[in-house]
């Protein structure tokens, strides 16, 4: 089965940035469905049916934004969503990211040190679920989601292929501080979920099957 791949990209206050990248998207995925979660309830234009802008009432945060874009995805059948930060611009064509992703198969792919530009197999989602929505706002999702299919023996294909051209790191959080608040409850909550921080964790089972955990 060849692959066929969605695009999703979730914002809150760059749509200046994501309206820069859209000009590109508007060519090189103007056949495939274009996922957009806006939680900053900002004016966001889109040209094509295709593209769906999903306003929300409050902000879902990074992992809740990445589960309702590969949800919407892979009810419309796609076997892949690719997932992209809105500060950057990715300029390859969705046909190349499909041949690609039919020429090297695996089960997640990314650039090389960054999650701005990921793709997203619904067999990975089918595996291991969606992302952890108790990580609150930003960091420490990506982490988690990596822990767990290193647990669940997945492959993951990191190339400087997934790369983006236009690469702005942190914007989001330069034009608005008080989005990075969470960030130390997020890590306790990564150690207290996985025994220590990435690359140090202990634990095979998250919260090391203690009850009551899980909920927290």
């Amino acid at each position: 089965m060849s692959s066929v791949v969605a695009l999703g990209i979730p914002t809150i206050n760059r749509a200046d940035l994501l309206h820069e990248a859209m000009e590109v998207y508007q060519e090189t995925w103007k056949d495939r469905h274009f996922f957009i979660v806006d939680n900053g309830n900002q004016n966001i234009q889109t040209n094509q049916k295709k593209q769906r802008v999903m306003k929300m009432p409050f902000n879902l945060g990074v992992s809740g934004s990445w589960n309702l874009m590969a949800k919407s995805a892979f009810n419309q059948g796609y076997t892949h969503i690719a997932i992209l930060n809105d500060d950057i611009i990715f300029k390859k064509e969705a046909y190349k990211i499909e041949d690609y992703i039919d020429k090297h198969p695996a089960d997640f792919y990314q650039g090389l040190g960054t999650w701005c530009c990921f793709v997203l197999p619904y067999t990975t989602w089918e595996k291991i679920g969606g992302f952890d929505e108790k990580f609150i706002i930003a960091y420490f999702e990506d982490n988690d989601y990596a822990y767990r299919m290193k647990l669940a023996g997945l492959k993951v294909h990191a190339d400087g292929w997934f790369n983006p051209e236009v690469y702005r790191n942190s914007q989001t959080i330069a034009k608005d501080g008080s989005l990075n608040r969470q960030f130390e409850l997020n890590k306790q909550r990564f150690i207290n979920k996985w025994g220590g921080l990435p690359t140090q964790e202990t634990y095979t089972i998250p919260f090391n099957g203690v009850e009551g955990w899980e909920n927290m």
